[in-house]
């Protein structure tokens, strides 16, 4: 929920900027790219203030969850480490997010890892998520949610801060920050740093992060330049498995199988390096100036590098089968099976240039946009240590793929006041795709593959402000949207690479606000119809992804209601809910068929293929699309620098395969926390802040995400794997902070 009455600990100084003029080229290239108050679209915008007040040892997606249905889930169970989030069911590969205007996921994933940005919160004014396929912005077409992130701006005086934060299992976030303010010459200079660290929620779920953000700004009534480097490092154990409910009831909701292993003896042992690991760099030089009154320029440049690896312990591997390697010999003894040690690594380099035009005059409001970018991967593997090793080299590299993805895309997009109480909106995206894989999975198996994708996606709508209170909006959008690497690469080893279809959508869009001093309230009605949506199996590979599958029919159906009521200064009530209906319509799942469950021997036809069971559904449910999703808060201030906030969460039942099977579901769980915050005012001017954060306070047990797989045989029941993960109970989180 956007926005708050109270005063929160700001952590920057709030200071006048120097001329209109400079604010608004500085906010230029985020206008560019997210909604405005007469954009016929769903949207909450949340600023500085709000950001700082939830940012008690919680990720963004951790912020975010109070948002109109938005699903927030952390792998680890705490939220420390790895966590993501999903809007209206949509999962996070379909979330469009941008920084400072410039695209943040990954071109193969289509992800935003914010595990891989320690503390972003942290280096946040403002922000937007626009809900379903919303405006047009350089880079990916939104598919469910685009999310809008804009780093702190330049104040015009010096300013320090520092915090620093306590929690539950062992978390401590520790952060400095200072600004010079204006410089001659009209410069100025800001720098951040922060450390994260935990023991997680789960067993292996530590987690060691360290960030650090720059910027030197040089403003003039002419023009705006800013370069910006953001620097993450991350360690965390690998959590992505999940615990299966057989494993849970033995060993407690804490359990992690990662890195198990059993010794020559049959003890049961623990590889300590079980680890996930990432390095990345962000530069992005944002450039501004007005040419005339009514058109001002945005030139932008983004370079973001990264390298990682995941570290496994593998028991008892083939070492010809699965790496390509020799049966090893030690002391007379031939040995074509080892326990080894493991790295899967990546290396990727994104460049991004974009022009950004926007011409404001009378009743007319124009954005328009061309980007360029370039991706190229490396993924490779390679051996650290054997059990039995003869002949292996050090750092053996058993596979190796290289991708590289290419995508220009242009956009337009206007508002024009037809009358004073009616606006029309008008928004077009062209995108074209060239995404080319080659080399070896880590499977041995050739993934070389060249794929081109041509995409327009048109969006219109209307606004109409009825009296001074109350506005009503309609839109309709088209969308379409790329594979994903994981997909490409999994169909292409199955032989059935072009079975892997872009998706398309369209997402109709009708709602009505009604704002007065001390009451807001608004309703959006929204119908996303889809041809050949990718949804999730239910079904991990080996390092986590989600499997997904194209379906040819499904559609998504909700009402969005908000409302917050400020009856005086000391109290704020606000709430939001949404109700869905998510199917998809003539689905067909397919099972692995084997022989029985001791041999596991595929089941094939005469000429050797795979055979499969097939189970149809008319009708079923779209997984991780609960059908009601609800947030509330009260907030009251008992002083003025003194404030306290009850929250409360509501999710609906999620099914994790798309069969509508009661086994295969999360049920329904309610959260509430607590949070509080004191503010000193010193004589010097400078503040003491001090917030404390109780998180899950009535102690909820539940899984908020999970996978499943089934195999069928010939003879006998089938074979379901589960895994869940559950998330912590009560957790406590304090933290200080003093602005200078």
């Amino acid at each position: 929920m956007a926005g708050s009455m109270l005063a929160p600990c700001l952590m920057q100084a709030q200071m006048p900027d120097d001329t209109v003029r400079v604010v608004n080229l500085e906010q230029i290239e985020v206008v560019a790219v997210r909604a405005g108050g007469q954009t016929p679209v769903a949207y909450s915008d949340v600023g500085r203030e709000q950001i700082v007040r939830d940012n008690v040892g919680r990720s963004l997606p951790a912020l975010l969850q109070g948002l109109p249905s938005v699903v927030a889930y952390f792998e680890d169970g705490l939220g420390v480490g790895y966590t993501s989030l999903r809007v209206r069911g949509t999962d996070a590969t379909r979330i469009h997010v941008t920084l400072n205007g410039m695209p943040l996921n990954n071109p193969e994933s289509q992800e935003v890892y914010w595990v891989n940005i320690p503390d972003l919160n942290s280096h946040l004014q403002s922000l937007q998520l626009q809900r379903g396929v919303g405006t047009s912005s350089n880079g990916a077409a939104a598919f469910g949610a685009s999310l809008s992130l804009k780093t702190t701006g330049t104040p015009s005086v010096a300013y320090g801060e520092a915090a620093t934060t306590w929690g539950s299992y062992h978390t401590q976030i520790h952060s400095v920050a200072a600004g010079s303010g204006a410089l001659p010459g009209g410069f100025y200079a800001e720098a951040r740093y922060a450390s994260v660290g935990s023991d997680g929620y789960l067993r292996n779920g530590k987690v060691k992060q360290y960030s650090f953000q720059t910027s030197l700004t040089h403003r003039t009534e002419k023009h705006w330049l800013k370069l910006l480097y953001l620097r993450g490092v991350q360690h965390t154990g690998i959590t992505w498995e999940g615990i299966s409910p057989e494993d849970m009831a033995r060993h407690g909701r804490r359990y992690n199988v990662a890195g198990q292993y059993a010794d020559e003896a049959g003890n049961i042992r623990y590889y300590d390096n079980e680890t996930d690991n990432y390095f990345s760099d962000i530069v992005q030089l944002l450039y501004a100036r007005p040419l005339g009154r009514r058109l001002t320029l945005h030139a932008n440049v983004s370079y973001n590098h990264g390298f990682g690896y995941y570290e496994n312990y593998k028991a008892n591997r083939k070492l010809q089968e699965d790496y390509g390697l020799p049966p090893q010999t030690i002391g007379g003894v031939v040995h074509s099976r080892s326990d080894v040690v493991i790295r899967k690594n990546m290396e990727n380099d994104f460049y991004v240039a974009q022009g950004l035009l926007h011409y404001a005059h009378r009743r007319l409001s124009l954005n328009a946009g061309a980007m360029y970018s370039l991706y190229n991967g490396a993924h490779f593997g390679t051996l650290e240590w054997a059990q039995y090793n003869e002949t292996i080299a050090p750092h053996y590299e058993w596979n190796r793929n290289d991708a590289r993805k290419e995508e220009g895309s242009l956009f337009i997009k206007g508002e024009y006041a037809l009358t004073s109480q009616l606006t029309a909106y008008a928004d077009v995206q062209a995108r074209l795709i060239i995404y080319n894989l080659s080399g070896l999975d880590d499977d041995l198996m050739s993934i070389t593959d060249r794929n081109r994708f041509r995409f327009v996606n048109p969006k219109a709508g209307l606004y109409a402000r009825l009296s001074r209170h109350t506005a009503v909006y309609a839109s309709w959008a088209m969308a379409h949207r790329e594979p994903l690497r994981a997909d490409l690469k999994e169909a292409v080893k199955n032989g059935g690479a072009k079975d892997i279809r872009p998706e398309q959508m369209h997402d109709f869009e009708a709602g009505c606000t009604f704002q007065r001093r001390t009451l807001t309230a608004s309703a959006n009605a929204y119908y996303m119809r889809y041809k050949d949506q990718m949804v999730q199996t239910g079904k991990l590979n080996d390092v986590g992804y989600k499997l997904m599958e194209n379906v040819p029919e499904s559609y998504r159906a909700g009402l969005e209601l908000q409302a917050a009521f400020t009856p005086s200064a000391r109290w704020r009530l606000e709430g939001n809910a949404t109700l869905s209906r998510n199917r998809i319509l003539n689905y067909t799942v397919y099972y692995d068929l084997y022989d029985n469950a001791e041999n596991y021997a595929p089941v094939v036809d005469a000429s050797g293929r795979p055979l499969q069971e097939a189970d149809f559904y008319a009708s079923t449910d779209i997984s991780f699309s609960p059908a009601a999703v609800a947030a509330a808060a009260v907030t009251f201030a008992p002083l003025a620098q003194w404030d306290i906030t009850l929250t409360g969460k509501y999710v609906g039942k999620q099914y994790y395969d798309n069969t509508s099977n009661d086994a295969h579901s999360l049920p329904a769980y309610a959260l509430c926390h607590l949070a509080t915050q004191y503010v000193w005012q010193l004589p010097s001017g400078s503040r003491i802040c001090v917030q404390l954060a109780v998180n899950n306070l009535f102690n909820h047990l539940y899984s908020a995400n999970a996978w499943v797989a089934t195999d069928r045989f010939l003879t006998g029941a089938p074979a379901v794997y589960r895994g869940l993960f559950p998330q912590a109970g009560t957790t406590i989180m304090g933290k200080v902070s003093l602005e200078l």
